[in-house]
């Protein structure tokens, strides 16, 4: 019998997938066709990552004097895609959710290229190193596929083929993998690991967490600015602004750890999940509220 680390390790993913499924049952083809008609948010949407990014991680190290592992740490999550929770957070928002899967998907294609060019530069630029990063593309892959692809198709194919049940079914469904969620946060909280903030003095800690929430605003209001200015509907717009926001912090801590070699470069990726992915989140639930008191 697994002990509890080992559950928390294989319960995460469990309920990522699930909470995919219930993504993909409130999804149609159509989505995903009125997403390919308008190509401007997904093309323009992604460039913009790949190019202001890495920008705004520079401008936040220089700003708050991070130390150069944590700079490094800032630019690696800005060169990961975006992360799959975008997905769950632009349902929780009403936003486009066809769109943050499209742009999911396709950064993380792309970031197989441009994370290891990208990279390269920002990392020689704060460490002051020349460095070959290889990123691991197969892991990269079976990610998007196992954790966004399938369950978002599978929740699709349930809602073409027994609508009734998801009609009559999905606020039930909803609420068990709200459980699930529970359940993994009570599990994981008592194992929680600090032996890789104890690399970092109070002063650096410190100065990294308000750096990493002066990051994810800044990023927030960066997508939400070239969203307008790629005249965006409001849905399309909040997809997109979260996309900027909420980093893949798993592939940005695998290339600190298997491509680079250093697992004090992942120190920002734990940075990041505690403060990007709330502010994310208390966005979503803000334009909820107000998209329902609108109506």
């Amino acid at each position: 019998m697994p002990s509890l680390p080992d559950a928390s390790q294989w319960l995460g993913p469990v309920v990522l997938f699930l909470l995919m499924v219930l993504v993909g049952l409130e999804l149609t083809p159509g989505d995903f066709r009125r997403v390919a008609s308008s190509p401007r948010a997904v093309i323009g949407g992604v460039l913009a990552q790949i190019a202001l990014l890495p920008l705004v991680s520079l401008a936040i190290a220089k700003a708050f004097a991070l130390t150069p592992v944590l700079a490094a740490g800032a630019i690696l999550i800005a060169v990961a895609p975006g992360a799959g929770i975008t997905t769950l957070l632009a349902a929780l928002a009403r936003a486009n959710v066809a769109l943050a899967v499209t742009l999911t998907a396709l950064a993380s294609v792309l970031c197989t290229v441009t994370l290891p060019t990208i990279a390269a530069f920002g990392l020689r630029a704060v460490l002051g190193e020349s460095v070959a990063i290889d990123v691991p593309v197969g892991a990269l892959i079976g990610q998007l596929a196992l954790s966004l692809l399938l369950p978002i198709a599978l929740g699709m194919t349930v809602r073409a083929r027994r609508p009734d049940f998801v009609a009559q079914h999905l606020r039930r469904i909803q609420r068990a993998v709200m459980v699930a969620i529970g359940a993994l946060i009570a599990l994981a909280v008592p194992f929680f690991d600090t032996r890789e903030a104890s690399a970092l003095t109070f002063s650096d800690a410190r100065a990294g967490l308000v750096a990493a929430v002066a990051w994810a605003a800044a990023a927030l209001a960066l997508g939400f600015s070239v969203a307008r200015a790629l005249a965006l509907p409001a849905d399309d717009r909040f997809a997109l602004a979260l996309a900027f926001t909420a980093r893949n912090v798993a592939v940005a801590a695998i290339v600190a750890m298997s491509g680079l070699g250093r697992l004090d470069l992942a120190l920002w990726s734990g940075l990041h999940w505690i403060t990007a992915y709330p502010i994310a989140a208390a966005a979503a639930l803000v334009r909820r509220r107000s998209t329902r008191q609108s109506r």
